[in-house]
């Protein structure tokens, strides 16, 4: 049985690794999803047709599986994320993120 001092520390300790955990998340989330969206673009990679029967033709990449792309979900998930506590204002800008990142990406590109 713990103490109401015990669980208060057990709480703050939760609570931080909770934030770290949710800045993590959000870091990993950016950067694969604004992957993702490079390595879809057109100066990136030649177009792959969303539907292939048999072989992708030409030997050329396989098509890039990513996250579902829906804004308002995305915002839902940074809401559900919340806590009041340790992870109280969450920005909506993990889209907005995802842009500016894959647009550096696709700018600095070279073939190769």
């Amino acid at each position: 049985m713990s103490t109401l001092s015990q669980l208060i520390t057990q709480r703050a300790a939760a609570g931080a690794a909770y934030a770290s955990a949710v800045d993590a998340l959000k870091t990993a989330y950016i950067n694969l999803a604004a992957l993702d969206r490079t390595m879809e673009n057109r100066n990136v990679v030649a177009p792959v047709p969303s539907v292939v029967f048999g072989p992708i033709p030409n030997g050329g990449p396989a098509p890039v599986l990513s996250f579902l792309r829906d804004k308002n979900a995305v915002d839902d998930l940074v809401r559900l994320l919340q806590h009041a506590e340790f992870a109280p204002s969450l920005k909506q800008d993990w889209p907005a993120q995802i842009i500016t990142a894959s647009n550096t990406q696709v700018a600095s590109f070279t073939p190769g």
